[in-house]
């Protein structure tokens, strides 16, 4: 059974190297060291979680319940906590100040059991609870051991890597090759439990990942749509008959049904049915299916008027739910399925996927069906995308209807593709970009942040390449609620998967977790940024950006990505 310490001795090493490579072969030697009966627990404690993305694995542990425990644990005064955390600003080095263990024998299933006690505590007297199992954890380890579990309990491992770091491991260690990795992925947007794909992985071999399929209670990753840099390129790429089906400024939803227990997923995994009480209500009684997996968006509607995506975020709240549902109405609209009755539709091509949505949808004022077009006609498509705008709705995605037109979990491939007002008016493009690192703010701006350095995504070398500077744009609420993100966020090295010029890093780093959209009015060539760069190319840039609006709703890799970049060019 694996210690606490290799783990610990783990994360030491990977704290003190920014190299991508070498991270990766820490984490193949150390997961090849493990039993199997380890390995699913380690994929998570690795990620400084316990459980799935989909799983709520929020500790209820907060700083004034952290300081608590470490008061109780080495028998000191809470105060004498404060005045370490504030010194140091983190409460992990606290632990590590105020341990005098050298040794412990804690293994990390003891580690991932505690935590999950502390998870699952709750009712009257739980608070107390969770300092109690907190605070003995924490006296059997040793200094750093205690360091690195108050880190994971608070959120704040930030080791500035993710699932693919973990993923091309898991093929390293336990297929031997590195190009397995695709198929892990693969697997992984089906699964989206890493513990539960490593486990299978390691016991079973390669083999064993094409088991995972559609599992109700289990997301799978939203599937995604490319864009094209003219309308007329619909036509190459589909020279035949096309749907064209409404695109709204909503929320993308997951919808998870058996029979009177509903589930609601975001297109980040996570559980969002409490804030939704109306729409699991329309789904109760309107589809017309024992067990099912719908996609679809959610959007705030009033009196037949499509509101603002930032009006829709105001449902995202775990206290108040009932009184937003009359402030902010929704409607969902569903535009597939992807399970039905026990079988998984994956495989099945999408216009028969739509029909058998259409089967077992009854449209009411709260559920309804996407709107669309089928027509082989580019004209046609053209209109239709017209009378969207007209709408007041973001543009159109345009889906094949050939006989491979599958539904891919997590894939940006070319069998769905998005044509947005943006595109149309052929002046600035939306990016969807991720925060990895800020540049301090002067003047008026003064403790706050100046700018952005913001990245896409390279996926053939999973890594994230610096794309613009991001500084205007912003109201006096964002900057304040951006800047209390970021020092949260922030970590003290290059995320591993970073790749940055030495004229552009910034004055912190920040961990590569956070999207914002944000509007640019041209790409051009940069020697400064990263973006598409080989070694005797310039790179890409996005010049007069602006930003738009916080993406709480994307995570890290629905981030835009350099193909698409490359495609506008």
């Amino acid at each position: 059974m694996a210690s606490l310490k290799e783990l610990v001795e783990l994360y030491v090493e990977m704290e003190n190297t920014s190299s991508h490579k070498k991270i990766v072969g820490l984490l193949t030697s150390f997961f090849r060291s493990l039993d199997p009966d380890d390995v699913r627990t380690a994929a998570y404690l690795v990620l400084g979680t316990v459980g799935p993305e989909y799983e709520d694995t929020e500790l209820g542990i907060r700083e004034k319940l952290a300081i608590r425990s470490i008061a109780d644990a080495f028998g000191i005064s809470r105060q004498k906590v404060e005045k370490t955390y504030s010194d140091t600003g983190d409460l992990g080095d606290a632990a590590f100040e105020f341990s005098s263990n050298k040794n412990s024998d804690l293994t990390i299933r003891d580690v991932m059991d505690c935590l999950t006690q502390i998870k699952n505590t709750s009712g009257e007297g739980s608070q107390q609870k969770k300092i109690e199992l907190l605070a003995e954890i924490l006296a059997r380890a040793s200094a750093m051991e205690a360091k690195y579990i108050m880190r994971i309990t608070l959120g704040e491992l930030r080791l500035g890597f993710g699932e693919q770091f973990v993923l091309s491991a898991l093929a390293m260690a336990f297929t031997g090759d590195d190009k397995n990795t695709v198929y892990l992925e693969e697997a992984y947007n089906v699964c989206t439990d890493i513990g539960q794909l490593a486990e299978s992985v390691s016991e079973y071999g390669l083999a064993s990942i094409k088991r995972f399929s559609v599992k109700i209670g289990r997301p799978v990753r939203s599937m995604l749509a490319k864009r094209v840099d003219k309308f007329e390129n619909l036509n190459d790429k589909f020279p035949e008959q096309m749907a064209a089906e409404e695109k709204y400024d909503g929320e993308r939803i997951q919808v998870h049904i058996i029979n009177e227990n509903i589930q609601i997923f975001s297109r980040r995994l996570d559980n969002i049915t409490d804030q939704f009480p109306d729409v699991v209500d329309a789904v109760k009684k309107h589809i017309k299916a024992e067990k099912a997996v719908l996609d679809g968006e959610v959007i705030a509607f009033r009196n037949e008027n499509i509101n603002s995506f930032q009006e829709l975020m105001q449902r995202r709240r775990k206290y108040d739910v009932e009184e937003y549902v009359d402030k902010v109405p929704v409607v969902a609209y569903m535009f597939d399925i992807i399970y039905l009755n026990g079988k998984s539709y994956l495989k099945v091509p999408y216009p028969h996927r739509r029909t058998a949505l259409e089967e077992h949808l009854e449209e009411n004022e709260k559920i309804r069906l996407v709107e669309r077009t089928v027509s082989a006609d580019f004209n046609e498509i053209r209109s239709f995308f017209d009378r969207c705008i007209d709408k007041g709705l973001e543009g159109i995605i345009i889906k094949s209807v050939a006989d491979n037109s599958f539904y891919q979990p997590g894939k940006r491939g070319w069998l769905w593709v998005k044509w947005k007002k943006e595109y149309a008016e052929d002046v600035r493009d939306t990016f969807d970009l991720i925060i990895v690192g800020f540049y301090s703010g002067k003047g008026k701006r003064q403790g706050l942040f100046g700018s952005l350095l913001c990245a896409v995504l390279n996926k053939e070398k999973n890594q994230y390449e610096t794309f613009t500077r991001v500084g205007t744009g912003f109201t006096d609420q964002d900057l304040e609620e951006i800047s209390e993100l970021l020092n949260k966020k922030k970590i003290k090295k290059k995320p591993p998967n970073l790749v940055v010029e030495k004229e552009m890093v910034p004055d912190s780093y920040i961990d590569p977790s956070v999207v914002i959209e944000v509007l640019g009015s041209q790409v051009t060539e940069s020697p400064h940024h990263t973006a598409g760069k080989n070694k005797s190319d310039k790179g890409y840039a996005l010049r007069f950006p602006r930003f738009l609006r916080m993406r709480y709703d994307k995570g890290p890799l629905d981030v835009t990505t350099i193909e698409e970049v490359r495609n506008l060019l």
